[in-house]
């Protein structure tokens, strides 16, 4: 698999279009448009970019076509979804956020039993017994 080859697998994970995924790495997208038509290679500041977007991505998979294609960032334990494209692990933690909570009584509501007015001359005025 070469370069132009893994940048397309890496688009359909992400399941975007390749104007979207050029605006998410802020480049033309004629830019994509030619790397994929096979014009041009992928430069150093467009992997470069795809690098810095998506930091769980695996270098060496992206430049060599070594490894898997996601990794864990250097220097973090692993966590569960590691090895998951960045976007679904948003919509894995959307979906699992979702959850219906068990529902509580309703409390009873509130009302004002005394109102105590403070005035500037250190004298007050106090309100009870209010319907």
């Amino acid at each position: 698999m070469n370069e132009r080859e893994r940048i397309e697998k890496l688009i359909q994970t992400l399941n975007l279009s390749a104007r979207q995924f050029a605006e998410q790495i802020r480049i033309q997208p004629g830019t994509i448009s030619n790397i994929m038509a096979g014009r041009n290679k992928p430069s150093l500041d467009v992997m470069q970019r795809i690098l810095d977007k998506y930091p769980t991505l695996n270098p060496e998979w992206l430049i060599a076509g070594r490894g898997e294609m996601w990794r864990s960032v250097p220097g973090e334990d692993p966590q569960l979804f590691d090895t998951l494209p960045p976007d679904a692990k948003i919509a894995r933690l959307t979906a699992v956020q979702q959850k219906e909570e068990p529902q509580l009584p309703a409390a009873p509501p509130k009302k004002i039993s005394k109102i105590v007015v403070y005035y500037s001359d250190n004298t007050f005025e106090e309100f009870s017994n209010l319907r």
